[in-house]
């Protein structure tokens, strides 16, 4: 029991660390309508590429088309509801943003979590090498989340404590995975997916729009393709 409150540990520090670290590194980008359009463009193509090449194909191998499919649509529909809710108290495009997709990075944590926890049973002697790739992993996350919030003019403590949080589930799912062991490959599936359809629908209705609202011309642009090529070089 006292591994499982270690492994615990570990997934609480790589999850909150790492996103707020993120948090914490928006604080020093200038603030300008341009850059701000850029780098909601930049955050856009990356969480597209983690969706594409990362959160999808993974959910497609463990748990095949149909769960896919099933966790894209329930991840949408999610995100509705909850904009639904949210439109009614937040009225500012960049605020839901950020928001919504600090949402999804919570849900797509967990099922990272599970693999960390679980690993840690598996192949004990990968576990740490583990954590620390998944806790670099959520820095340009923690960041992604927080260029809305500062968009929005958000105060500095609020962002941190706001990306801080989205890391929790990560070491929920460390701690249910290290519990259980070898957790279901299909809910695990389903989590990934879950978390990718409500990342796509994010992307494509609050961060690409709201990044050329901010900026009318090429700069939301490039910073999407730019964001989707970074995540091709730091996963490959």
């Amino acid at each position: 029991m006292e591994n499982i409150y270690t492994i615990t540990l570990y997934g609480f520090i790589v999850g909150m660390v790492g996103t707020g670290l993120g948090g914490i590194v928006s604080l020093f980008i200038k603030d300008t309508d341009r850059t701000l359009s850029f780098l909601l463009g930049l955050t856009g193509g990356f969480m597209l590429f983690i969706v594409t090449f990362h959160l999808l194909p993974e959910s497609f191998m463990l748990g095949g088309l149909y769960v896919t499919i099933g966790g894209i649509a329930l991840g949408i529909l999610l995100v509705i509801l909850i904009e639904r809710n949210i439109g009614k108290m937040v009225n500012n495009p960049y605020m839901k943003a950020g928001l919504l997709l600090g949402i999804s990075i919570a849900v797509h944590n967990f099922p990272e979590g599970l693999a960390l926890g679980s690993s840690f049973l598996t192949y004990s002697d990968l576990g740490p090498v583990l954590s620390l790739a998944m806790l670099l992993h959520n820095i340009p996350e923690g960041l992604s989340m927080a260029i809305p919030l500062k968009a929005n003019k958000m105060r500095s403590w609020n962002i941190i404590l706001y990306t801080i949080l989205a890391g929790i589930p990560t070491g929920l799912g460390a701690f249910i995975g290290a519990y259980l062991g070898m957790v279901s490959t299909v809910f695990i599936a389903l989590c990934l997916s879950f978390a990718g359809g409500t990342m796509l629908y994010i992307i494509c209705d609050e961060i690409i729009p709201g990044a050329k609202t901010l900026h009318r011309g090429r700069a939301s642009s490039i910073g999407v393709v730019l964001g989707f090529v970074i995540g091709i070089v730091l996963y490959f």
